[in-house]
């Protein structure tokens, strides 16, 4: 041995010497101690459940999202990029909050809130204190949620489980290249996903398709088989790319490409598939339908769920379950 310590949070598992940080710039070690961010927040905001890309989680529900600083990936498209990257980039500082895990869940109950996530930048390089957080929303009867690029392990996952019911995974490409562009290792989101399910989380999926990064059909079409030979009542949603961070000059993904690619994933078997993030150009498919009937049992515009017409989580038509986390009093699988 030559005294280095292995850190398992993300896939990279960087092998740390003393005072050495990894490749997220937030864990790092301090002797025989691996140190992680603890005790505060970057942002926190009160928001339907659903702008977390979760459909099938509580529908209508608001939520507390809360995020730190750091990420293990560098994608050239993020939405959050001030955050993710602030510790890359020679940035103005960004103000952070100390808080407790009891002020924030108490936050979250007086707003109303039925859901805590943790999103913005990539929770499970912060899964002690997301551990912590998520434990007090368990004992207030919360459902808690981990946003994640899926570039994580089967320890991370495991050691969360307990107080976590959803993983929503980010796949951010088909190929080796595309990870490689990202920063992140090609096998880890996919496995990360079916060990969650292993494990009983209620999991879905989420892809941003970037035009010239990940937009190839045959490669989407792959995918989505993938998927639905995991389980085919696995929420997918396809989501458009928006110009930003240091892809300001790419053109926003054509609509016309999501729904084709909706229409090949529920030709593979898949389910539940959406289109998103296109200013609602593609109203119909937000929408949850039962797989039977197609009876739209779920009705969304923009991220916000306008009816839900669930009966003890059944199809009101023909009663089929439809997979999810309902309210208690109408839930039909619950967090598998």
């Amino acid at each position: 041995m030559d005294g280095r310590i292995q850190c398992t949070a993300c896939a990279h598992r960087c092998v740390l010497t003393d005072q050495a940080a990894g490749l997220c710039r937030v864990r790092y070690r301090s002797g025989k101690t691996i140190r992680a961010p603890w005790g505060y927040v970057a942002v926190r905001r009160i928001m339907p459940v659903e702008r977390n890309t979760i459909y099938h989680v509580r529908p209508g529900s608001l939520g507390l999202t809360f995020g730190m600083l750091g990420c293990d990936l560098r994608c050239p498209w993020c939405s959050n990029w001030q955050l993710s990257q602030a510790l890359r980039h020679d940035l103005p500082e960004t103000p952070i909050v100390e808080t407790s895990a009891s002020l924030l869940v108490s936050e979250a109950l007086h707003a109303g809130c039925r859901v805590v996530a943790a999103a913005f930048n990539e929770p499970m390089i912060a899964a002690e204190w997301v551990h912590e957080i998520f434990a007090e929303a368990h004992r207030h009867g919360l459902v808690t949620a981990l946003i994640s690029d899926g570039n994580t392990t089967p320890e991370a996952l495991a050691f969360l489980r307990p107080v976590s019911d959803v993983f929503r995974v980010d796949l951010k490409g088909t190929t080796v290249a595309h990870y490689t562009t990202v920063g992140g290792v090609a096998a880890a989101p996919l496995e990360a996903l079916r060990e969650a399910r292993r494990l009983g989380y209620w999991v879905e999926a989420v892809t941003v398709i970037v035009p010239g990064v990940n937009d190839d059909v045959r490669e989407l079409r792959r995918l989505g088989s993938i998927l639905a030979e995991i389980d085919p009542e696995l929420p997918w949603h396809l989501n458009g790319f928006v110009p930003r961070y240091r892809m300001n000059n790419v053109a926003p993904t054509d609509p016309a490409l999501l729904v084709l690619v909706a229409g090949t994933a529920y030709a593979r078997g898949l389910r539940y598939v959406y289109v998103g993030n296109v200013a609602d150009r593609v109203k119909e498919l937000s929408h949850t339908r039962c797989p039977r009937c197609f009876e739209a049992v779920v009705r969304r515009q923009n991220y916000i769920t306008e009816s839900m017409t669930l009966r003890n989580g059944r199809c009101p038509t023909c009663a089929i379950p439809i997979p999810g986390v309902w309210e208690q009093a109408e839930e039909s699988s619950g967090p598998r």
